[in-house]
């Protein structure tokens, strides 16, 4: 049997590089990233009008001879396949052994001299791409190849900016490599050259300035000009964290830092800070930062343990910077005055991953789609609480800049083949979710510190006593205006200066008519929301009690025409009774919550709704072996003047979190105790289940599940699930009641989930 090698179309060099690179700012990038991986110091972006060529120069280990015929001439060959650090230490960044065919997307012609330290002659090699079509098998394709004497100045002599060649003459000796590239697919000019200095100026992190260096010349530019500056020392911010992930005997610590820098106090500053609550946190506000150390499951909650240890090391900085501020966040927040300062959004906007120094694109670029990458926009449309308020406040995608730092070495996080990104792999969703996680942390410290200095502003600025003045004085002109005369003037006076305090209280009272309304449908929305949530959780038990229902009505209905077997028929409609009463069982945890006699604020035995609410779920909980005991412990009535419903949403919250906790573990013990009893000034609502408990995540500090959108559900994929606002919604009613949640004892138990919730008569 012969044998038939395999070759390849010579237009494949053309989907590699032409096709493959699509933009010309990536096909310029993958050249300028070889110039890293060769130990360069300083590269060279040259475009000569005069002549219409473009150089791309580096100083760094040049190629021989062998390296050339072996691996820069072999598709998919790589030096830096097995031996990726270079001499100075540096990780390189390229390993595929295509990116030299980036200069195809770039020129039709291009010409490269390189040379090494100890060589004595240079390397002098030329393509045609445009060979590189019809119908020709790439072997047939020659590269032009010599040993030549000449120098990088003297291959460079007739350059027109003689800026350039002067920076070649002083940085290059014996070794480096210069390219030049005629017949130039895109019209080259001053215009482009400054949007490429500007792409570049985040293409390394800035820290990298010291030791390698970008230039981008025209025909006039200077090399003070030609400098690519990527340094934002000059940059402010309001907060910042830092982080670092190490995977450390199959396990990932992780530090954190947060630093604050928001704020400013004046010379009542130990006065603020005590009568907020803040005195404790001081050097906080004075550069320290708050340092923390952790598990990476304490951050991202039960996740799969392989992923986890796939994913490796990585770190990163975030950066929280307003442009602008308000008047009166600045008093009530006392917040730093923000004018004047730069906006560098179109330069360093955006959250930006950096492979071994440097940039992944397209992520954080703000003129692509990718900017967002993370979708901050759209957890802050479903979340927008002011940072003082009781809800959640989220940060805007434009208010966030930052550096996420990976290497080659995280082989789970592969770059696709077009560098246009990372491969969605799951550890990449992983490393999305954990930074996700990172600013979740900068938010939560920020609205705390808010939260506090709000409530303490609200103390000093109580704007109830100016509403009591008020009514008080519409009351008192009430009784005396029929009885006082005044002058002509002076009523005039009191009409041009004074508000009427009688006018004002018409517009306090409407005012406070319009907000209550509005709490009343916010209280409503709440009780639709957990009739979703319950709707949703449980829509396989729907489907098969609907399935159930129709088959048993079905066959009876066959024993009836077909068989005349009335005894067989009342046994299916039976049977479909049961399954009609399974289904009540459902609308009473569910529809029945929002029924228009329960919308009605009154005193009610709070103790009948809860142990009327119980037996409808035993109901429906029969067949998951899931038994809620209810207890009395004050043996009377318990009156509450309250929503019926809003006491139905607590418990149906806590009910659904429950069995889905069942739902994770295998044990036969499914209980669910609910306890009330009172006291002078409360009503006391005590909950526990026998299920998993809090995931480790919220183990230390359970109030986090309180939280709008917490979750620790996941898919099979791993992917995050569920709302994460049932706890959420729990919460805000019980403060709508003046209450609390108590969940310190989940801290000190293994298994198990723990409430106690007050709510005030």
């Amino acid at each position: 049997m012969a044998k038939v090698p395999f070759n390849v179309d010579a237009y494949t060099a053309r989907l590699i590089g032409r096709e493959n690179v699509s933009k010309l700012d990536g096909a310029v990038i993958e050249l300028i990233k070889n110039t890293y991986d060769a130990d360069a110091t300083i590269c060279v972006l040259y475009f000569d009008a005069v002549s219409n060529a473009l150089y791309l120069m580096d100083n760094g280990m040049g190629m021989t001879l062998d390296v050339i015929t072996k691996h820069w001439m072999t598709i998919g060959r790589s030096s830096k396949k097995s031996d990726y650090i270079t001499e100075s230490g540096r990780i390189q960044t390229g390993a595929k052994g295509i990116g030299r065919f980036a200069l195809d997307r770039i020129a039709e012609q291009c010409t490269m001299l390189t040379g090494i330290q100890d060589g004595e002659r240079k390397i002098l090699w030329k393509v045609d791409w445009s060979e590189f079509i019809g119908e020709v098998n790439i072997t047939e394709i020659n590269a032009d190849i010599d040993e030549i004497d000449i120098s990088f100045g003297e291959f460079i002599s007739e350059c027109t900016n003689k800026e350039v060649v002067k920076l070649i003459h002083d940085k290059w000796g014996k070794h480096g490599t210069i390219f030049k590239l005629t017949c130039l697919h895109e019209q080259w000019n001053q215009k482009l050259i400054r949007n490429m200095k500007e792409n570049l100026s985040s293409l390394i992190p800035y820290e990298l300035n010291e030791i390698y260096k970008i230039y981008c010349f025209d025909n006039e530019s200077s090399i003070k000009d030609a400098e690519v500056l990527s340094n934002i020392d000059s940059f402010s911010f309001d907060y910042k964290i830092e982080f670092d992930v190490r995977n450390k005997d199959n396990a990932q610590d992780v530090v954190y830092k947060i630093w604050r820098d928001e704020f400013v106090f004046g010379e009542k500053e130990n006065d603020i800070l005590k009568e907020a609550d803040l005195l404790a946190e001081k050097k906080y506000f004075h550069g320290a930062p708050i340092v923390k150390e952790c598990q990476f499951s304490d951050i991202v909650g039960d996740v799969n343990e392989s992923e986890v240890n796939s994913l490796g090391s990585f770190s990163g900085v975030l950066y929280f910077s307003k442009l602008q501020t308000t008047k009166r966040d600045r008093e009530r927040f006392y917040q730093k005055d923000v004018s004047g300062r730069i906006d560098i959004r179109d330069t360093f906007g955006g959250i930006k991953i950096y492979r071994d120094s440097f940039r992944v694109r397209p992520y954080g670029d703000p003129k692509s789609s990718a900017f967002d990458w993370l979708q901050l926009a759209r957890r802050k449309t479903g979340s927008q609480a002011g940072v003082g308020s009781g809800g959640i406040w989220r940060v805007s995608a434009e208010q966030m800049m930052g550096s996420i730092f990976i290497s080659r070495m995280n082989i789970s996080l592969p770059d696709q083949s077009n560098r246009e990104g990372i491969v969605e792999t799951k550890e990449f969703r992983l490393l999305k979710e954990f930074i996700e996680k990172m600013i979740s942390l900068l938010e939560q410290d920020r609205q705390s510190v808010c939260r506090k200095l709000n409530t303490y502003y609200e103390k000093t600025h109580p704007t109830e006593n100016i509403e009591k003045e008020i009514r008080e004085k519409a009351e008192k002109k009430k009784e005396t205006e029929k009885n006082v005369v005044k002058p002509a003037r002076a009523e005039s006076m009191d009409s041009d200066l004074r508000v009427d305090a009688g006018a004002a209280q018409l517009v306090i009272d409407k005012k406070d008519e319009e907000i209550q309304e509005l709490e009343n449908e916010i209280k409503m929305l709440r009780a639709l929301a957990t009739t979703g949530i319950v709707t949703n959780t449980y829509i396989h038990e729907f489907k098969t009690l609907s399935h159930k229902l129709n088959m048993k009505i079905v066959m009876a209905k066959e024993a009836i025409d077909q068989y005349h077997d009335i005894d067989e028929a009342a046994e299916y409609i039976n049977q479909a009774n049961d399954v009609r009463e399974a289904f009540n069982s459902w609308f009473q945890v569910t529809i029945e919550s929002v029924k228009n006699d329960k919308r009605k604020r009154r005193k009610v035995d709070i103790g009948k709704v809860i142990s009327g609410l119980t037996d409808s779920w035993n109901q429906t909980l029969a067949n998951k072996r899931i038994n809620i005991q209810y207890m009395n412990l004050s043996n009377d009535e318990i009156v509450l003047k309250c929503f019926p419903y809003e006491i139905e949403t607590i418990i149906n919250n806590l009910v659904t979190n429950s069995v889905a906790s069942f739902d994770s573990i295998i044990t036969n013990e499914r209980e669910i105790i609910v306890t009330i009893f009172e006291d002078e000034e409360y009503v006391w609502i005590e909950y526990s289940d026998t299920g998993a408990g809090l995931v480790d995540i919220y183990k230390k500090n359970p109030e986090r599940i309180l939280e709008a959108f917490e979750t620790s559900k996941r898919d099979a994929d791993g992917e995050l699930v569920g709302t994460g606002m049932g706890m959420w919604i729990v919460n805000n009613t019980v403060q709508d009641y003046k209450g609390k949640i108590d969940l310190s004892k989940n801290i000190e138990t293994k298994d198990g989930f723990y409430a106690t919730i007050s709510l005030k008569k």
